[in-house]
């Protein structure tokens, strides 16, 4: 009998990058103790980890044989680049990872929705960021099978500067709560807001020098309950990934049995 992490409607998750090894390696250890695995991919010029789509038909076989869903973290961000083959680039590579992915029937795709800088807004041009934004989130939407899926994350600046971008493609958001806490948002607030279009959460351990992505160790316990309990309150399921890798995952895992223990682990 496998012990997994749960919450009444809210489904736990982790990283493909767990342990040293394929994706189906980090699915399999991730099964022990989550129900869905994200994707974190990259393509870059320091390598490249998408996989192919014989690879891909055989994740889909073992995420059926292990009872998991996942999610699929885009390789590349839309991006205001002034360079505009570089802005259809990072569109084209997020099309095919949509394309590539589909045998898996990913619950959510998630997308970074960012500018030229960091801070309270994503670019000192808004007017631009909002035009150019508005136009590749439509291209990404009219081609998705279910453009809900899509989940534009919450990064630095206050989502609710792209939220109307977000509605207007039929998208969704992705509240991810270590990006909260990290750049000082509200965290229950923003939460609630957000809830009846969020499907997906990420939440990860922030240091006091502000590092991120870290062990739950160091999330603030009464702040993780109140959460799970918020989450509950609409009766909606959703995924919260661990979002983070190798050893805090371990860490976290048992950071969470620790603070709450029967309260979420459930024998299944």
């Amino acid at each position: 009998m496998t012990e997994r992490l749960r919450a009444a409607h809210l489904r736990f998750g982790g990283t493909s990058w767990v342990v040293n090894g394929s994706f189906a390696d980090n699915m399999r250890e991730l099964s022990h103790c989550v129900d869905s695995m994200q994707f974190v991919l990259f393509d870059n010029k320091f390598g490249c980890n998408i996989p192919s789509a014989e690879e891909v038909s055989a994740l889909a076989a073992l995420q059926q044989e292990l009872g998991m869903s996942c999610t699929v973290h885009f390789p590349h961000d839309i991006c205001l680049s002034p360079d505009m083959a570089e802005r259809v680039r990072c569109e084209d590579s997020c099309l095919r990872m949509m394309e590539l992915f589909d045998a898996l029937d990913p619950a959510a795709y998630i997308l970074h929705l960012d500018g030229e800088q960091f801070g309270k807004y994503p670019s000192a041009d808004m007017e631009r960021w909002t035009e150019m934004s508005a136009a590749s989130l439509a291209r990404l939407a009219k081609a998705a099978r279910s453009s809900e899926r899509i989940c534009v994350e919450t990064l630095d600046y206050d989502v609710a500067i792209a939220y109307p971008l977000i509605k207007a493609n039929g998208m969704s958001v992705c509240v991810d709560i270590g990006h909260l806490v990290r750049y000082g948002h509200p965290v229950l607030n923003q939460t609630e807001t957000y809830m009846a279009d969020t499907p997906v959460l990420h939440i990860h351990g922030v240091k006091p020098d502000g590092t991120d992505h870290q062990s739950m160790e160091f999330f603030d316990a009464e702040l993780f309950a109140a959460l799970v309990e918020r989450l509950a309150a609409d009766g909606r399921d959703r995924i919260m990934t661990i979002e983070v890798f190798e050893d805090d995952y371990r860490r976290s895992i048992e950071a969470i049995k620790s603070s709450w223990g029967n309260k979420i682990c459930l024998n299944i």
